[in-house]
This record gives C-alpha cells, structure tokens and sequence, in this order.
C-alpha cells in the first residue's frame, strides 16, 4: 500500500509571477496526478471565502470535465462551499503539494449519494521546490553574478547581486529598472567569483522573476536561474563552495 508523507494542506501563496516555475497545464498530467489522488484516497483541502474557510474532503471520481468530492461534513460549510464563487484545491501527490482554484462548484449525485462537482482545472501548481541545500549570499562576502547576453554581438552587462546560491541554480536580486530579464532567456558565459575557489564561468537559463517590494516602499526584482551545460570545472568548486557553507550554517544554529 503506498503511503505518502503528511503535508499540509495550507494554501501556497506566490509573489508575482513566482509560481510558474510549477505551473502544469497538460490537461493529460493534470488528469493523472488528479486520478492519483482519487484512487488513493489521498486527504484533500477545500478553500472557500476568499481562502479564509476550509473544510476536507476526497475525491470520489475524475473525468476529462472534472472531479467529484465528498460534501463536507458540517452543512454550513457545505452551503457555503456551494455559494462560492471561487475555491482553492489543495492535496499531495507523491509527497508534493497540488494545488489549483476553480469556480462555481455545483451539487450533483454520485452513486445515488450527494457529492459536489468540481470543473477540470486548466492549470494546477505542483509545489516541487528546489531540493538542493541553497546558501545565502552573506553581506560580509556577497557574490556577483557577470551576465553575458546570448546574442552574436558583445553588450556589456552590469554585475547583478547573487542573493543564494546551490549547486542547481542561483537568484538574483537587482533595482527592477536595472535590467529585464525574461523566463526562458539564456545567458552564457556568466561570471561569478566564489571566495576561496575563483572565477567560475557558468550559463543560466532564466526560470522565473517575480518584484519584491521592501519596508522601504523599493521595489528589486528576483529571478531564479538554473545551471545549463555545467562541466567538472565548474561543478566540483561550486560543489565544494556549497557544502562549506553548508557546514557553516549548520554549525552556527
């Protein structure tokens, strides 16, 4: 029998634009992952009242148009559940949270008992974070990040702020203004200078951005990017690098 690892089932909030990274939108996997969830009768999280309520339930059956769930079990949130607008899904598949927000609910009949219907998603967020240990880029040594433009013709970039760092990828932080980088853009040749290991020369293809904005009322931009084309020369310092720091963080707790 497969047990999953208890996650909860609070409803994942994103800043701007962050939560691409886990947007699936092929109705096919969204079917599956949903299927998953019915044949294991994996607990599930029913948000109603602009997120405020909620109330569990299972999924009882999945078709192309959409799923079926247990009615709560309290009446009051039953009715109001119904009377949304707008709900939040949330439940795990394979120890990853789901989670998706459809409108207009409806009542209907399942095997001669009360269920309530729920539209096919045309998009669901599948919550598979970076794995990867990430050190923070520390004030005392902070790194920078060279860009170089993937195009045939040489444009000077300016050094951007490496807010953390792991051996899959980096974030960078910089003014909003200062640069526009877009998801999917790739950046060859950068340059990052790791205290006590050197210069690595690493590409990054873009993930996503999304705008932060301080107690200041300054708004920076933070864009995550991953390593594309990595050999042994940058892989084992950048290795090395994080695993120190690692060690470091750990020590200090």
């Amino acid at each position: 029998m497969f047990k999953e690892k208890v996650i909860p089932l609070k409803v994942e909030i994103f800043s701007q634009g962050e939560e691409q990274d886990f947007l699936l939108h092929s109705k096919f996997e969204i079917k599956n992952i949903l299927k998953t969830i019915c044949e294991r009768k994996t607990r599930s999280a029913i948000y109603y009242g602009s997120g405020k309520h909620f109330a569990l339930s299972m999924v009882v059956e999945v078709s192309e148009e959409g799923i079926w769930i247990d009615p709560p079990s309290r009446s009051i949130d039953n009715r109001n559940l119904l009377n949304s607008n707008e709900i939040t899904f949330v439940s795990s598949h394979n120890d990853t949270k789901v989670q998706f927000t459809a409108a207009n609910p409806w009542q209907v009949s399942y095997e001669k008992s009360d269920a309530i219907f729920i539209p096919m998603p045309e998009s669901l967020l599948r919550l598979q974070r970076r794995d990867a240990f990430r050190l923070i880029s520390q004030p005392l040594q902070p790194l920078t990040c060279m860009l170089q433009a993937d195009n045939h013709e040489y444009r000077p970039m300016p050094k951007v702020r490496v807010r953390d760092i792991s051996i899959g990828g980096l974030s960078l932080e910089y003014p909003e203004k200062d640069l526009d980088l877009k998801a999917g853009a790739i950046y060859p040749d950068c340059e990052i200078m790791l205290p006590e290991f050197g210069m690595l020369k690493v590409s990054l293809q873009v993930q996503n951005t999304f705008d932060v904005t301080n107690r200041l009322g300054k708004t920076h931009r933070r864009v995550g990017c991953k390593f594309i084309k990595q050999d042994r020369e940058v892989a084992i310092p950048l290795q090395r690098y994080v695993a120190q720091g690692q060690i470091h963080a750990t020590a200090n707790r």
